[in-house]
């Protein structure tokens, strides 16, 4: 099926590579100039929202649901949470984003990482779980919303 057919809620110019795979498509919403590229899986058994001009890179995976080991002995139940990445986020190759996570404003996740906790705008994370490795200068800050206006 089509990417067109399968995520209705979605701005123009929206690009998704045909091997990436779109679990639950109807919880999917994706902003303007949205770039899904090869073989990225995203499970939405929760709601995912991708804002404008987000990058997905080769690989990602962006997954709500996961297991509950909270709970004893097996089976686990299953528990979800949304997922948001904010304006001109960008994922780098086999980074892994999970439920519950923001993704802030014009951030990088560097390539291989796991994200686990909430991103800041403007800042670079790296590693597994996800650190911050790059937070910006007032200046930069500065220089990036000036450049949106």
């Amino acid at each position: 099926m089509r990417f067109a057919a399968k995520v209705r809620n979605k701005g123009h110019g929206c690009v998704c590579h045909w091997s990436s795979e779109l679990k639950h498509p109807e919880n999917i919403t994706l902003g303007e100039r949205v770039v899904i590229g090869v073989n990225v899986t995203m499970g939405a058994h929760s709601p995912i929202h991708l804002g404008d001009h987000v990058r997905i890179s080769k690989d990602a995976v962006i997954e709500t649901a996961g297991l509950d080991f909270s709970t004893g002995a097996p089976p686990y139940r299953h528990i979800s949470a949304p997922i948001t990445i904010e304006a001109g986020a960008w994922i780098g190759t086999r980074s892994i984003i999970l439920g519950g996570v923001t993704i802030g404003r014009n951030a990088v996740v560097a390539a291989g990482s796991v994200v686990t906790k909430d991103v800041p705008a403007d800042c670079v994370v790296a590693g597994i779980p996800a650190r911050l490795v790059r937070s910006p200068t007032a200046a930069h800050i500065e220089a990036i919303h000036v450049d949106q206006v």
